[in-house]
């Protein structure tokens, strides 16, 4: 089919994002933002076109080519990636009306005519995506093969002059083109392939914006899920996916930083465990054990902890990272108790003048009981500390709440749920680290009791249950 049967050259050409979209937050001129504002009015109805174009058109009449352009075109208004999930922190592009979505996806449902699915990604990846990224080939792979290289090229100085010229963020919504093509490729289809998927993925997880670094990071997970482990140690990529995902962890000043921060733990995990082995005995490899500690250690605790102070977004965004990895690490996390247990105690505990962060306290309550799970056999040392968390808690609550009985609260609804969680949290987190370090029945319990039995005996409700 020719581009100009049935109007899709002009329609398809309607549906190119204008490139100002990139700055869109940034824009001053009032111009150039009615002039975007009115293209974006626009896009529903040229989608509308579009949908009726493929309905009344026969199959046999659409190239791969067409379709290719098609489907280029109207992912980055389908808004399905993660970082679009308003419930993980993301938020949606700014080209894109909310009403397109669906129409979007209705069209994408139409495809592949008369070819494959695999036909169609790699039409995508040869024809659309590889002539822009081409033009800034990353300088720590071999473009023609996917693999790494031995040394960079360009020298010492290769990544700053690999920044200088970006064409490829001249096209908002490539990202979501790159994350479409990973997520239909099936897994044996990556070897074929590689050198085509791979140069993308790390321009974007290379990026030194964190917008975009998160969409990499996103398709890192993404990618995953799908390629088969031996082709990313064949290539020397998984030590470059490894490397990219570290340097992901600095990035604790931006408004993507909590988003970025959990998806680079789960990736940088979930890539340890495709690519390190657990020999028949089921003792995990030294290299396992050695990069999940790394990551914990060097790029957790010294690495985000040490600064983020004053940030408890950040914070927050690790706890709710660390279940995975601890399960991992397994018993190995018992070598981190001295920092993680202060650390998430001291989450719990009220401080003055400043508001309950209860999401931080549900996030740190649910990595202690990942914590009893994996090191049962090292808690008793810490049993007082976390007892004692678990009780500044508890009175801080108890306190909370006669306040609010006595002063006209305004506090938020989700603030007063959060809340109402982590009261019905904690003596399930008490009964639990009774049952792991027995001793706390008989050596501190009673204390509590004598202290004050109305205010805790609600804290033990659930000891003997």
């Amino acid at each position: 089919m020719s581009g100009n049967y049935f109007g899709l050259s002009s329609v398809l050409q309607k549906l190119e994002i204008p490139p100002d979209f990139t700055r869109y937050e940034e824009i001053t001129e009032a111009s150039t933002i009615v002039a975007l504002d009115l293209w974006k009015q626009g896009v529903v109805q040229t989608l509308n076109e579009l949908l009726a174009i493929l309905r009344s058109t026969g199959e046999s009449k659409l190239t791969v080519k067409d379709q290719g352009d098609i489907a280029f075109l109207c992912v980055p208004f389908e808004g399905i990636c993660p970082w679009n999930d308003a419930t993980q922190g993301g938020q949606s592009d700014s080209w894109v009306p909310v009403e397109s979505m669906p129409i979007a996806k209705s069209i994408l449902v139409l495809l592949p005519f008369s070819c494959s699915l695999q036909a169609l990604v790699s039409q995508i990846l040869t024809q659309n995506l590889r002539p822009i990224f081409r033009a800034n080939p990353h300088p720590h792979l071999h473009t023609a093969t996917g693999r790494k290289m031995g040394k960079p090229v360009g020298g010492h100085l290769a990544m700053q002059d690999y920044y200088e010229d970006q064409r490829w963020k001249k096209y908002p919504g490539i990202g979501s083109v790159v994350f479409w093509c990973v997520q239909n490729l099936e897994s044996e289809a990556y070897e074929n392939i590689w050198h085509l998927i791979i140069p993308p993925v790390m321009a974007l997880l290379d990026d030194y914006e964190a917008r975009y670094k998160l969409q990499g990071v996103e398709i890192v997970q993404e990618l995953l899920r799908h390629v088969p482990k031996g082709l990313l140690r064949r290539t020397g990529v998984d030590g470059l996916l490894r490397q990219s995902l570290k340097n992901s962890l600095s990035n604790l000043q931006s408004p993507e930083s909590p988003q970025l921060l959990r998806s680079a733990i789960s990736a940088s995990v979930n890539l340890t465990l495709l690519t390190t082995t657990v020999p028949p005995a089921g003792k995990p490899s030294s290299d396992r054990f050695d990069q999940l500690s790394s990551l914990l250690g060097e790029g957790i605790i010294t690495g985000i902890w040490l600064y983020a102070e004053d940030k408890p977004v950040v914070v927050t965004a690790t706890f709710d990272a660390l279940p995975p990895l601890l399960e991992a690490l397994g018993i190995g996390s018992a070598r981190f108790l001295q920092a993680l247990v202060p650390q998430l105690t001291h989450a719990l505990i009220p401080r003055p003048l400043v508001d309950r962060d209860v999401q931080m306290q549900l996030s740190a309550i649910r990595v202690l009981e990942t914590l009893m799970d994996v090191c049962k056999p090292r808690m008793k040392s810490w049993s007082e500390t976390m007892l004692d968390g678990i009780g500044r808690c508890w009175v801080g609550l108890y306190d909370e709440e006669q306040r609010d009985a006595t002063v006209n609260s305004e506090k938020r609804p989700k603030y007063l749920q959060g809340r109402d969680e982590v009261k019905r949290r904690l003596p399930k987190l008490c009964s639990k680290l009774i049952r792991v370090c027995p001793d706390i029945m008989q050596n501190y319990i009673p204390r509590f009791m004598e202290a004050d039995r109305t205010l805790f005996q609600g804290l033990f409700i659930d000891v003997d249950s």
